[in-house]
């Protein structure tokens, strides 16, 4: 599975989704990789201090790659992990195009809030 969290709109639980899941697949046995797309980095960041915690593994695998990268490593790498869990800042750019043509599945995650449901009009289109 390749999962893409992504929203146009930032500051609605994409890293935090995505990060979670990652550990949560990773601790029922699966292979699972950890794209962090987003230029801030705070996925990657935040892998590492897990993996420091942790005495070394955080459970998973964590790369950081953006725009047309993120393509191409995806699919080279689909091949040797079961899940793929792909984190995408919040803005249409180049990565978050990238992760769409490779994803099985987009998890777009919203705050109740006006602004960020109507932000996915245009994640939408």
């Amino acid at each position: 599975m390749i999962l893409a969290v992504g929203n146009v709109k930032g500051g609605v639980g994409k890293t935090t989704l995505a990060v979670n899941i990652a550990i949560a697949q990773s601790r029922s046995g699966r292979e699972v990789l950890l794209v962090d797309g987003d230029e801030q980095g705070t996925a990657l960041a935040f892998t590492e201090l897990r993996a420091g915690a942790m005495k070394g593994t955080a459970g998973y695998t964590a790369v950081a790659l953006q725009g047309a990268a993120l393509r191409t490593q995806v699919r080279q790498l689909s091949p040797k992990y079961q899940d793929i869990i792909i984190d995408v800042g919040g803005r249409d750019n180049g990565s978050l195009r990238a992760a769409l043509t490779v994803a099985d599945t987009l998890l777009v995650p919203v705050q109740p809030r006006s602004f960020d449901i109507w932000a996915l009009d245009q994640v939408a289109t």
